[in-house]
């Protein structure tokens, strides 16, 4: 009796060991690495999918032009006129998907069909998400399928090309794409074909499984993010959200239930007074975050500030990984950027880049990095192979309708012959920044006929003395100006905010200032504020702020 006893003390003991003893090593450990093998089956081919509507649906919503009215059945044209992403109209269609190796009776309904994208949304051509239902097996390991039309990239290959430059890439993870053809099938449209798209992987549990990571590890996409402390991404002792929704509306959560470590990450960011060496060494990874900066740079991303990119926090560990997302954007000519956009001062308002970037050598390990990715991968030569892959694959659809219909061949031709160029040009444009100060935020006030005009002083990150150049007028222009100043001169190094007091009579209406800041001995280095440009008649004049007398 005692020996029985015994064992069952000891069995007893045995099970609570092992329950404490749960792996608590993190799924990923110093550098990033992506699963290689996780691309290999894919091939150089377009896939036909084919997806199959009902009418009626069996998914209900309320009219598209009516949000507030009575449910019925939804329709493809509720979908395609879902034109906002950010109001609570989710129209969605209950749809049959197929392709030539994943067969089912079309009258079988096996996925969800909506539209997806932001500004998108506002193009004639639509792109759409299709989720396979949960009780339906992965296709291809995979249960959601991203098909963007890339309206407003003319060579419909940029992004493909970026996230296929990204598997060759150490650090750095990239995505599944792959070129579409769609078929819909449903009573409510004339024409079937809705031509050439462009699949991309979603990140999420599947994306974190194929890679052999922890399927719950922390895993966040950017949508209005800028590494401040938002209050609306305050946490609960638990460390979930306390308002989900809006903590949704900065950094949507694709993965994990504790976000104690992002909290922490982000007071310690924001604390000028640690040492940021420190704070950067214990939740970034140093090749990881040049890699995805320099990328940018290289490819000329420059909506990357608060949005387009993913971070990845694996449990048990501190640390964040910067993951690429959305690059159909990159590369747009010089001329339809602010002076400020042109190098790294792109991210100079976001804390964690502000304070990496202050140090010079970091900048020094950044211009390494940036010299290799274009010596080394993104190549003229690895470039046009992969365009004469896909010339080869997509340039049948580009020729007809309906495509055609919306981007003539001889446009999308010229779009694939100025990528290679362009990537030089990014690059020169980032160089030519070097020795430049920083942009710098205006404001300005009028109240009992005293005009007061501030804006941040301008860091200059060689420690060069800086002068501001101000301009106050009632045409954005600068012609005519009424105050034409050039304002003190103190080490640009000094972070406290300029401002500029003067008594003076100003009817009631719209004027504009502009600062320039200028290095005392060299005023070829010069820089313009953040605001957005003013347009006035088709032209957009830079750094302008605009203010009004009432």
């Amino acid at each position: 009796m005692k020996y029985v006893v015994y064992v069952l003390f000891f069995l007893f003991l045995s099970g609570c060991t092992s329950y404490n003893d749960v792996d608590k090593t993190p799924s990923i450990k110093g550098d990033i690495e992506d699963n290689d093998s996780w691309y290999d089956d894919m091939t150089d081919e377009v896939l036909f999918m084919r997806v199959n509507i009902p009418v009626p649906n069996d998914f209900n919503c309320t009219d598209f032009n009516d949000t507030n009215g009575t449910l019925r059945p939804c329709t493809l044209a509720d979908v395609n006129n879902d034109t906002d992403a950010n109001d609570d109209y989710e129209p969605l269609l209950h749809v049959n998907m197929q392709t030539d190796d994943f067969l089912s009776s079309p009258d079988f309904m096996n996925a969800s069909f909506e539209q997806k994208g932001k500004s998108t949304r506002r193009a004639p051509q639509k792109s759409y998400r299709i989720k396979l239902d949960e009780n339906i097996s992965l296709y291809r390991k995979e249960r959601t399928f991203q098909l963007n039309k890339h309206p407003y990239d003319d060579s419909r290959v940029r992004n493909k090309l970026a996230f296929d430059f990204f598997r060759e890439i150490p650090h750095i993870t990239s995505l599944k794409t792959e070129f579409v053809y769609l078929d819909i099938n449903s009573s409510e449209v004339n024409s079937s074909n809705y031509g050439l798209f462009t699949h991309i992987e979603k990140a999420g549990k599947e994306f974190l499984i194929n890679r052999g990571w922890n399927e719950d590890d922390n895993l966040y996409k950017a949508q209005n993010f800028a590494f401040f402390l938002h209050e609306e991404l305050a946490i609960d002792s638990k460390g979930k959200p306390k308002d989900p929704d809006l903590f949704d509306t900065r950094l949507e959560i694709e993965r994990g239930k504790n976000h104690t470590v992002l909290d922490n990450m982000l007071h310690e960011v924001n604390d000028y007074s640690n040492n940021f060496d420190d704070v950067f060494e214990k939740y970034f990874n140093r090749n990881n975050y040049i890699t995805w900066m320099a990328i940018n740079i290289v490819l000329a991303n420059k909506d990357t500030v608060s949005q387009n990119f993913f971070l990845l926090n694996p449990i048990n560990s501190d640390t964040f990984y910067f993951l690429p997302w959305d690059y159909d954007g990159m590369g747009r000519a010089t001329e339809k950027y602010a002076k400020w956009e042109l190098g790294i001062s792109t991210w100079w308002e976001i804390p964690v880049h502000k304070r990496f970037l202050s140090i010079e050598q970091n900048r020094l390990e950044l211009d390494a990095m940036v010299n290799t990715l274009r010596s080394v991968y993104i190549t003229p030569e690895n470039i046009q192979n992969k365009l004469n892959i896909y010339e080869q694959l997509i340039s049948k659809y580009i020729a007809r309708d309906p495509d055609a219909d919306q981007l003539s061949y001889d446009r999308w031709q010229n779009e694939l012959n100025i990528l290679i160029p362009r990537i030089d040009e990014n690059i020169a444009n980032y160089q030519s920044q070097f020795g430049h100060p920083m942009p710098f935020w205006q404001e300005a006030l009028y109240e009992d006929g005293v005009l007061t005009l501030g804006w941040d002083r301008s860091v200059d990150l060689e420690g060069d003395i800086i002068e501001y150049e101000l301009k106050v007028s009632a045409s954005p222009d600068m012609n005519n100006s009424f105050i034409d100043e050039i304002v003190e001169e103190k080490s640009a190094l000094v972070l406290e905010n300029v401002v500029y007091k003067t008594e003076i009579d100003l009817e009631p209406g719209k004027y504009y200032m502009r600062v320039i800041s200028r290095e005392v001995n060299n005023h070829e280095h010069y820089q313009i504020g953040f605001e957005a440009s003013v347009q006035i008649d088709d032209v957009y004049y830079d750094g302008v702020l605009e203010f009004e007398v009432k």
